[in-house]
Formats: structure tokens, sequence, C-alpha cells
């Protein structure tokens, strides 16, 4: 789509001023072969987002940042516009991810609600780094899988495993989520790590429910990506870079 405007090496290309419905701009941008909504105001947390906090460089690697101009803080988020099913995704990242901000929180994630698969507490599965504003773990750790049931059983709640990491200097680590009908294993390890292959690891769980299957999406969903503050804003901004993302379907399909 729109190839002539891209810079095809790195698979990046901007369009900007896109017409939503409701009358307002959107920010576009394609990046790893997927189409994806830069958000624009209201979302998660107490810092709106803004398109600017939002960026692809010229080596093809998407930056997120919070950014604190004096008391103005903001924050970015980014959609795909196709939804993906069940199989592998995988981010390689660089960034601070275990000594963020205590309010600052990078989530990776597929995201049901936001093409309207289920509403919020449904069709979620994330990785996250963030110390929650030192609560989670009674302050001891600063990152956490969760996973969210499948349409209309949010009574059921979040199924969650937090943890700590330490990159132990180092700012590059490689997360990963592989989903099917019947489980789900997520796993961090640190340095970039080929799909296919598993070392390194910080951090891997697998939840594999035996009876009650609900507890697990079960429909494509959009790819969500955001650094955003939770409870309170940043003290100074902060910054994460995607350096890759990848998404492998399996030969089993979601439901449609």
């Amino acid at each position: 789509r729109l190839q002539s405007s891209c810079l095809v090496a790195v698979a990046v290309c901007l369009l900007g001023g896109a017409s939503t419905a409701a009358g307002r701009t959107t920010t576009q941008l394609n990046w790893m072969g997927h189409d994806w909504t830069v958000t624009r105001g209201r979302m998660a947390g107490v810092a709106r987002g803004r398109p600017s906090n939002v960026r692809v460089d010229a080596g093809g690697h998407l930056h997120l940042a919070i950014t604190k101009e004096g008391k103005r803080v903001t924050a970015g988020q980014l959609f795909s516009n196709d939804d993906m099913g069940f199989g592998t995704y995988q981010w390689e990242i660089e960034g601070p991810l275990d000594s963020l901000d205590p309010h600052a929180v990078l989530g990776l994630f597929p995201y049901g609600p936001e093409h309207n698969v289920g509403r919020d507490g449904e069709n979620e599965i994330d990785v996250e780094f963030s110390k929650w504003d030192n609560t989670l773990c009674g302050g001891k750790c600063n990152a956490d899988f969760t996973i969210y049931p499948s349409t209309g059983n949010r009574a059921v709640g979040p199924t969650e495993d937090d943890y700590s990491i330490d990159l132990h200097g180092g700012d590059i680590a490689t997360a990963r989520i592989i989903w099917s009908s019947t489980a789900i294993t997520e796993t961090v390890m640190s340095g970039i790590q080929p799909l296919g292959t598993t070392q390194n690891v910080v951090e891997t769980w697998t939840y594999e429910p035996t009876e009650n299957l609900v507890r697990i999406p079960q429909h494509p969903m959009p790819v969500g990506m955001n650094l955003w503050c939770f409870k309170r804003k940043v003290a100074t901004s902060q910054a994460v870079t995607i350096l890759s993302f990848d998404y492998v379907a399996s030969d089993r399909k979601s439901v449609v």
C-alpha cells in the first residue's frame, strides 16, 4: 500500500492526516510489514498520546517515548491495523527495561478491544515492563506477563506472572509470545535471540489451563505497543527502541 512513498529498504512509510469516522485526524505508519495507527489523545494512564512520541528512524527502528516538557507529559502508543491470531510474536527491544521510571510502563500486547473484539478486560496478552508505582511484588518486581480471558468472560479476570528482570548493565532484550488455543508461553531473554531459538532466558512462563479454556483469547486481534504513565507522570522523559517485530502465524487458525 502506497509503496511509491515508502522507504522500501527499511519497510517504513509515514502517512499523515488520515481521517477517522469521528472526524479527527490520525497518524499512520507502515513498519515491519504492517500498517499501524498511532494514538492521538486519550490512552491508558495519566498522560495523553502524542504522535510525535512514536517514530521510525532511517534504520527502520521504532522509537517510543514519554516526553516531559515542563509540567506537560505525553506518551506514545500504536496499534496494528490488521488482526493477528495464533502464532509467535517477537520483539527485539533496546532500552532501560530494568530501570524505567517507577511510573512508566512499556507494553507489548495483542489487544482485541481496539478493534471491538470483546471489551476491556478481555482478549489481551501482555508482556509489560514496569515497577507499577513500586507496587508489584511489594516493590520487588519490575515486569509481568498477563493474560486476559476470551470474549464474554471478563468476570473470570486476568491470570498473571510477576517477576524481576536484571539485564546486568545491558539494554537489549527479546520478548516472545507463543499463543495457541490451549496454551500461551511468554518469554523474555537478554540480548537478541532469533526466532526458533531460546537462550539467555530471564523469565519464561507457560499458561496451560487444563479445563477452563475461556481464560485464553480465541480470536485474532491487533497488536499494540505503548510507553505510558501509570498513576503519576514520570519525573523525566523516557525512551525505548523496538528494533524489530515479527509475527509468524501457526497452522491452526483462531476463530474468525
